[in-house]
């Protein structure tokens, strides 16, 4: 069944009519995991599922609503809405996501520890309220390399690959991965962090070279006191430290896509020494840039 989102834009966005069920997603009984990326996503009244859906915002931004609630959305953004709960799209801007939806009784039965992390108690088990955090783009260009390959094992319709198995394992180590990092963030932080989306944003138009503190203080509008101590308590690091997790970020982008040397990646995300390149890629996915391409491609192969 493909739904058509775009009616969601017709004025309707205050009314519920629609429920996603089971059966128009999940096409294997024994294993019910889908992944879909939506690129882009688009404008989609108040509805629910009969199934679990975890959301990963890759670019862009928009609004995820309720009948209660608006939620600013941009690169980052993790939310989880449980059965049952309606939500919906508006004021979306080249907005692209992630959906991983799974059944209402695939983690339960086999969930070993996971209800011993209070993060996933939080995110997960809860029934009533969608449950969000914003994560940093090192954070981000760690786990979508895990959710495209739990893509490519739960569209593997081969009798006897495994495929089941795997896109099952990677869809539990990134529940725990999240899990992990929301226990890790101040309960505040995204509530901040919204405060600073204006700088954000430029920051993301500006991910081909360096950019100092006056130019993010002019941005935000704000002392550089007070800009620091707001990016400390939202994301744990300084706006130039950002900035850097950004354009590293975009590096393991652009190492993905493959074809470019490591002096061009290096060029492209506004790095003119490229061992001082390799220092920052270090230091924030603490492995060399050689090493992430050579990780990446061989779970690939």
């Amino acid at each position: 069944m493909v739904l058509d989102k775009q009616w969601g834009m017709d004025n309707h966005f205050g009314m519920s009519e629609t429920i996603l069920t089971e059966n128009s997603f999940f096409y294997e009984p024994t294993m019910q995991l889908k992944v879909i990326k939506r690129d882009p996503e688009l404008p989609y009244r108040l509805h629910s599922h009969e199934f679990h859906e975890l959301v990963i915002v890759i670019s862009g931004r928009g609004i995820n609503f309720t009948a209660t609630e608006q939620i600013p959305l941009r690169e980052g953004s993790v939310f989880f809405i449980p059965p049952g709960v309606e939500h919906g799209y508006k004021d979306v801007e080249n907005l692209v996501l992630y959906n991983i939806l799974y059944g209402r009784n695939l983690i339960t039965r086999h969930a070993l520890d996971l209800t011993e992390l209070p993060g996933f108690c939080t995110i997960f088990l809860q029934s009533e309220h969608i449950v969000g955090l914003t994560l940093s783009p090192s954070q981000i260009a760690e786990l979508i390399p895990l959710v495209q390959l739990m893509e490519k094992e739960a569209d593997d319709q081969s009798y006897g690959s495994g495929s089941r198995t795997l896109a099952y394992a990677y869809l539990i180590e990134l529940l725990v991965q999240i899990s992990r990092i929301y226990d890790q963030i101040p309960r505040e932080t995204n509530q901040t962090a919204r405060r600073l989306w204006e700088v954000i944003s430029y920051m993301d138009g500006n991910l081909d070279k360096a950019l100092t503190t006056e130019d993010l203080v002019a941005i935000a509008n704000m002392s550089t006191s007070t800009l620091n101590r707001c990016f400390k308590q939202s994301t744990g690091l300084s706006p130039i430290e950002f900035h850097i997790h950004k354009r590293i970020a975009h590096a393991c982008s652009l190492i993905q896509e493959r074809g470019l040397s490591m002096g061009q990646v290096s060029e492209a995300c506004g790095f003119k020494d490229p061992n001082y390149f390799s220092r920052q890629f270090r230091k924030v996915m603490g492995m060399s840039p050689k090493q992430y391409q050579r990780i990446f491609t061989s779970r690939f192969t």
